[in-house]
């Protein structure tokens, strides 16, 4: 979906990052107290927008109307970042699943989606496809 630069015209920014962990909870009869469960889940929500620029207005038109056919609903999500010391850090999500994605704005030839992607535990090694 993106590759993190802006020369190319693509940037990310807004990236949240946010874990849940599946908790029961069950009311006892009578009980002052709730009783919790940690049940071991784990569901990661990824959200993020990218901004595109294109050489024309034509083309960013077109693309806001075709970006749906374009957009893969599952796979592995990478994620790269680098250290000040210039050490590359890859995580990864697997069977990521985008949940939703929307034209935030259009303006000229610039155009700005939010992505939301949800998943289970972000990982260190590459998943099993």
């Amino acid at each position: 979906m993106c590759d993190g630069t802006r020369p190319g015209g693509v940037g990310v920014t807004r990236l949240r990052f946010k874990v849940e962990r599946k908790i029961q909870v069950a009311e006892v009869f009578r009980g002052e107290e709730v009783e919790t469960f940690d049940r071991g889940n784990r569901e990661t929500t990824v959200e993020f927008e990218v901004s595109r620029t294109f050489a024309t207005q034509e083309a960013a038109d077109v693309y806001v109307l075709e970006h749906e056919e374009t957009v893969p609903s599952s796979g592995i999500v990478t994620f790269t970042a680098y250290q000040p010391n210039g050490q590359k850090v890859v995580r990864y999500l697997a069977d990521g699943k985008v949940r939703a994605h929307e034209l935030v704005e259009q303006i000229g030839v610039t155009t700005r989606h939010e992505y939301v992607i949800v998943g289970g535990v972000i990982q260190m090694g590459v998943p099993a496809a």
